[in-house]
């Protein structure tokens, strides 16, 4: 392996570490996402028509019994379980470039976006997890139920 592509893997590896308090880091995380995809911002960005016709927020009543179901259905919801996709196309596209600037070779540039991209994958895919647990968890201890997009 060259000495660039290895520098670049351990970077990328770095990078991914997870944070120190993770209940704390899912808190800011998990109310970052909301903020974020419930502005009035990111709703008027799209200027194609959506397939979704269930626009707007839901409002998750309080009062409703917690059984496993209804936690796991407002859990999903609340984490939006988008971290696979986006970690994986920020990996390949970060390993991509720093595969590129480490060889200047395209196929070598190629194959370090498809390892950095499993591993972007995979961290996002952890931090879905994170969020969902969260979530799960708070609402099975009868906390406090978010607005989540619909």
């Amino acid at each position: 392996m060259r000495p660039a592509l290895t520098l670049t893997l351990a970077l990328l590896l770095a990078l991914l570490l997870p944070a120190t308090d993770a209940l704390a880091q899912a808190r800011k995380d998990s109310a970052r996402h909301q903020n974020h995809f419930m502005s009035p911002q990111s709703q008027q960005r799209s200027n194609q028509p959506s397939l979704n016709t269930n626009k707007g927020t839901q409002q998750w009543p309080q009062d409703q019994p917690r059984t496993q179901l209804f936690c796991d259905q407002y859990a999903r919801a609340a984490a939006g379980m988008r971290g696979r996709v986006q970690g994986g196309q920020t990996g390949a596209q970060l390993g991509y470039g720093l595969g590129y600037i480490g060889t200047r070779d395209h196929y070598d540039a190629l194959g370090a976006a498809a390892i950095a991209g499993a591993i972007g994958s995979s961290a996002g895919a952890a931090q879905d997890r994170k969020f969902y647990d969260f979530h799960f968890g708070e609402c099975m201890i009868g906390g406090r139920l978010a607005t989540t997009p619909r």
